[in-house]
């Protein structure tokens, strides 16, 4: 296996050294955010579960009815953040730094997004 490994030009040795740890939960973090956030085409129309979930808690999910600022994409940030601080604490754990650069490229557009269009309205 560390040679079939080795030919795709993963290092096998260090993959196969690593363990699930908490630092894990990084990568499923990342991916819960990107699903949080996606829309998802659903028989000619569209359906986000994060716009769902915050709809049935009566959290706005847009600033202005069904335009404007999208709240939902922001909300992400809570599982961005930790995904990130998961996957940099613990990187020694497996799948915690692709979680680490997931989270944290995705959630760092969010926040210069978001700083943009705060400035240039």
């Amino acid at each position: 296996m560390l040679e079939r490994c080795s030919k795709l030009g993963i290092r096998g040795e260090e993959f196969l050294k690593k363990k699930l740890g908490i630092g894990s939960l990084s990568l499923l973090l990342a991916v819960m955010g990107i699903l949080w956030s996606m829309n998802f085409p659903v028989h000619y129309d569209t359906f986000c579960i994060g716009d769902y979930v915050l709809t049935r808690l009566g959290l706005p999910t847009w600033s202005n009815g069904s335009i404007g600022t999208h709240y939902t994409v922001f909300w992400g940030l809570l599982l961005y953040l930790p995904a990130f601080l998961l996957g940099w604490k613990n990187e020694q754990h497996l799948f915690a730094r692709s979680g680490k650069w997931i989270s944290g490229c995705i959630g760092g557009y969010l926040i210069v997004m978001g700083c943009i269009f705060m400035i240039w309205g």
